[in-house]
């Protein structure tokens, strides 16, 4: 039996090849006499968690400054509270500094309260002391994605990393600033903190792969079988790595020749399907269907394709972009696309069996999504955050619903009143007479003689109702706001009621489809009402 030189995927973390541009950037960055906090963003199996591990060998090197380098794996037993995060962060770093020998590790581990202001002294007597700690937070989309953590938490963990004792490195799929998942988080100064360039992982460069292939002394690469592997993998790292441990399995030495590269490809097939699969589904529908275009036409315009489409399929070394034309990648994935067969018509695959639907609907939802003009940043990704979701936690799709209604509704507020956010006196006017008057939303204003909008956001919603003209007695006196926007945001704030008080009633996938479907649909009537 050969030896593989290249672990790859499995429970133990495989050792990091390549990446020397990446870590020297990052030693620089955790260095230098003011140090960043980093976050490491790339897609799943590029290597993140190997990075990491990489990461956290090389800063414990002689002349680090860190006195601890802690990886916390967040994706597992994953916090999903403000109380269990900052609970699980005091464990964590006590753990760390016990193992280096630090005393003040066996105080945070046998703390059981006031967590945050124990982690504040310390962090202060270790910055005393002169000493730092590096804490690498692997998985931390995984919290994110919950939508239970909140801005105290975010503002807390802010403070603490104000402090110079210690330094955070991040790895998410995406950007930090794309992950945030309410209205309420995004204000915090907690996301700020972080390099504003990500450190990016995805496929192995040139010098990645010249690195890896020093690694086999008995083999030499003609220019023929260096161009296959990259045109069969890509450079992506599961599939690069597993198309060498092929040619080395089957027993290939010495000059190696792009048949050789070829037959390993079609041996490696299988073993890489479901990696293949998983990266294939994680793709939007747009993409898929940029991709399929490709399979089929071989090259298309840049100019025809959406940037976030395109952006995606590159970090992949799904597609290649030269000068203006764009031309498929990674022969491994066109293969398995081909393998599946040819989608049924769209009406069967959604409206054949439960499972069709089940399977497809997703899919669905994103092309929708896409037709929307994106007038906003914010608003369309939380919409993103609960498709994505689907169909696997119809529960979690719904979690994002109160951020989608306050920004939804603030976005009124700023178009109707702008910043002030106060009622125009023409429309107090025309409220404040009868029969109008004796509403008790219009009473309790008068009584009070403020005609704010509320900070409540169901009272929101009943200012919107009058504004819209959406009840008796009421004509419409909104700028750009139309009823149906209302009907939604009202609908929307009944499906987030539902989900936050389930009372043990599971929420069916048909449910949580139609709550999204609410959502895309105000997006679309804001998108109208905005001129734009």
């Amino acid at each position: 039996m050969v030896d593989l030189p290249f672990p790859i995927l499995g429970t133990d973390i495989p050792p990091m090849l390549g990446r020397t541009r990446i870590m020297q950037r990052m030693w620089s960055d955790l260095t230098k006499q003011t140090p960043s906090h980093l976050q490491i963003v790339g897609p799943r199996y590029a290597g993140k968690t190997v990075l990491m591990h990489g990461l956290a060998k090389l800063m414990v090197q002689e002349d680090s400054p860190y006195a601890a380098v802690i990886v916390w794996d967040l994706g597992h037993q994953t916090p999903d509270s403000n109380e269990a995060f900052l609970k699980a962060l005091c464990d964590k770093l006590g753990e760390g500094l016990k193992a280096s020998g630090n005393d003040y590790g066996d105080h945070l581990l046998a703390v059981e309260d006031d967590e945050y202001n124990e982690l504040r002294d310390v962090l202060d007597a270790l910055h005393d002391d002169e000493s730092k700690v590096l804490m690498l937070w692997d998985g931390f989309d995984k919290p994110l994605s919950t939508g239970k953590l909140t801005r105290n938490l975010w503002d807390q963990l802010r403070e603490l990393a104000s402090s110079p004792s210690l330094r955070l490195v991040t790895a998410t799929r995406r950007p930090l600033a794309e992950l945030i998942r309410s209205e309420e988080s995004v204000a915090s100064d907690f996301w700020n903190i972080f390099d504003m360039t990500p450190v990016r992982v995805d496929i192995f460069d040139e010098d990645d792969r010249a690195t890896i292939l020093a690694r086999l002394p008995g083999y030499t690469f003609k220019s023929g079988a260096l161009s296959e592997l990259e045109n069969w993998s890509a450079g992506y790292p599961p599939l690069y790595l597993t198309l060498l441990n092929h040619i080395i399995e089957s027993g290939a030495a010495g000059e190696i020749d792009n048949q050789a590269v070829n037959n390993a490809a079609e041996a490696t097939l299988d073993g890489v399907s479901g990696v293949l699969n998983y990266l294939w589904n994680d793709c939007p529908e747009t993409a898929k269907n940029l991709y399929r275009y490709l399979v089929e036409h071989s090259e298309i315009a840049v100019s025809d394709v959406g940037i976030s489409e395109r952006t995606l399929l590159m970090k992949k070394g799904f597609i290649k972009v030269s000068g203006n034309r764009i031309s498929k990648g990674c022969r491994l994935l066109e293969q398995h696309i081909k393998s599946l067969g040819k989608d049924a018509g769209s009406m069967v695959r959604l409206f054949g069996p439960w499972e069709a639907y089940r399977s497809n609907i997703r899919g669905l939802l994103e092309l929708r999504l896409a037709q929307i003009n994106q007038f906003d940043e914010r608003l369309p990704r939380y919409v993103e955050f609960s498709i994505k979701r689907l169909p696997e936690d119809p529960a979690s799709a719904l979690n994002d619903l109160t951020s989608i209604e306050e920004r939804g509704l603030d976005l009124i507020w700023e178009r109707e009143f702008g910043a002030v956010r106060l009622v125009p006196s023409d429309i107090v006017a025309y409220w404040t007479v009868s029969p109008r008057d004796r509403n008790y939303f219009i009473q309790d204003m008068m009584k009070t003689n403020s005609f704010e909008v509320p900070l409540d956001r169901f009272q929101q919603l009943r200012l919107l109702q009058l504004l819209t003209g959406s009840t008796k007695d009421f004509e419409s006196k909104s700028k750009t706001v139309s009823k149906d926007s209302y009907v939604l945001l009202n609908a929307i704030h009944c499906f987030r009621n539902r989900n936050q008080h389930g009372g043990g009633q599971e929420t069916h996938l048909g449910v949580a489809v139609a709550a999204i479907m609410t959502c895309m649909e105000l997006l679309a009537c804001l998108d109208r009402e905005s001129g734009v």
